[in-house]
């Protein structure tokens, strides 16, 4: 079992992070097709071309995967899983022995062709090859133990499984590029945001300085300021109402450079590879909570927008640094949007579950379009002028490495509800 795991992450859990549009996509396609075009061969020419206990397979496991979203969370780790093994069933197993059934058919021919396509557009070249040759055995020696040996007429076949063999070839090839240009973005995006990092630290850093000795010195050169024009009349009269204030000039800079490094620190995070395994470690959820709060550098109006309400502290198993980064990522958009809704709160609390635990995450402000909610969470997909594409892709996956899931209900103009589940610590 454990090699057959192995074999598992190592080759197919890339894919895990496919954007969960494509897969409800996919579902559906084959929700229609499967018993559609077993029907109209019935209807129409009354001709068997399929066969209705495989269909009725590949119907229930894409029905499965085309509502993904509203599966139970305790059982959303199986998603990547699930997924493959619908894949393998649905276009080189299926196709394959239906092609040995129907070998008079030509149309079965341009079935497993299209069926290619498809695998190419929704597999790394990795995934892409393996599914392919174990779907394609699989279909054959099913075949095999159940229609006993298949007479291929190579004859009639041969120019055809050589059109076959030369589009695996082709597919396999396009779905290696696919892949190179994935990661020559996100390399290229590491890069550029690693130049910019560099160039914004020195002057920020210079300012946190710059601050540091500011509030050593000005709050006394205030001070004699105050004292000498009360005594020195002939002295140029500065009002206190613009003194006072100065005194928290430097504790406003400290801030802000601390806000920018925090800013700049969580861009590279998001940009990093996903590591396979993190180190997990045991803590407390509402220690988590206000360790991010408390380093995220809010102002005093932003700290005013959070409430945390019923908070019920529970044990979770994770990262707490890139736990906290995940808190960064929904606090800097939920900021963002109720800045730009000109309205709204934010509110933090926890629920206590059998399985999981949960901290929901919800503000009150501008909301998600529908059309863009089943995309949040797909790396690089943004269609705001703040924001990038890899925050909330990073959010899911640490969840999902710490054995749990953040998952995102919103109503347009209304609210933004993050859910964070974690598995209870035994």
């Amino acid at each position: 079992m454990k090699p057959l795991l192995a074999l598992y992450k190592a080759f197919f859990l890339p894919d895990s992070q496919i954007s969960l549009n494509v897969i409800k996509i996919f579902g559906l396609f084959g929700v229609v097709n499967f018993p559609l075009f077993y029907l109209l061969p019935q209807y129409l020419s009354k001709g068997n071309y399929g066969s209705f206990l495989l269909r009725g397979i590949a119907f229930i496991l894409c029905l499965c995967i085309s509502l993904i979203e509203i599966w139970p969370s305790r059982l959303k780790k199986f998603i990547p899983l699930f997924w493959h093994l619908t894949v393998l069933y649905c276009l080189p197993f299926f196709g394959t022995y239906m092609f040995l059934e129907n070998m008079d058919s030509i149309s079965w021919l341009t079935n497993i062709t299209i069926g290619l396509v498809w695998l190419v557009l929704i597999t790394n070249w990795v995934t892409f090859l393996f599914s392919l040759l174990i779907g394609v055995s699989l279909g054959a020696f099913i075949h095999y133990l159940i229609e006993g040996p298949t007479h291929l007429d190579m004859e009639y076949l041969g120019g055809a499984f050589a059109n076959y063999l030369w589009a695996v070839i082709i597919a396999a090839i396009f779905a290696r590029r696919k892949e190179i240009i994935q990661k020559e973005k996100q390399q290229s995006l590491r890069m550029q945001a690693a130049a910019i990092a560099h160039e914004m630290r020195t002057p920020l850093a210079a300012v946190a300085n710059m601050a540091t000795g500011l509030k050593n010195y000005l709050p006394t050169l205030i001070e004699t300021q105050q004292t000498m024009q009360e005594k020195e009349e002939s002295l140029p009269y500065v009002n206190d109402k613009v003194l006072e204030p100065l005194k928290l000039v430097p504790i406003e800079l400290e801030r802000v450079a601390r806000s920018a490094f925090t800013v700049i620190d969580t861009l590279l995070l998001n940009l990093q590879d996903a590591p396979s395994k993190i180190v997990l470690e045991r803590c407390n959820i509402l220690d988590c909570v206000e360790a991010a709060l408390k380093a995220y550098s809010l102002t005093d109006a932003e700290e005013e927008l959070i409430s945390l309400e019923n908070v019920n502290n529970f044990e979770v198993e994770t990262n707490a640094h890139l736990l906290k980064h995940v808190f960064f990522n929904l606090l800097k958009n939920s900021l963002h949007y109720l800045k730009a809704a000109g309205k709204g709160k934010i509110l933090i609390w926890t629920e206590k579950g059998e399985k999981f635990n949960k901290l929901h995450f919800k503000d009150t402000g501008k909301g998600i379009p529908p059309n863009i909610l089943p995309h949040i969470f797909d790396q690089f997909y943004s269609r705001t002028d703040h924001g990038t594409g890899v925050g909330l892709a990073f959010c899911k996956m640490v969840m999902q490495r710490s054995g749990g899931d953040i998952t995102c209900e919103s109503i347009e103009g209304e609210f933004t509800h993050f859910i964070l589940s974690f598995p209870l610590v035994k």
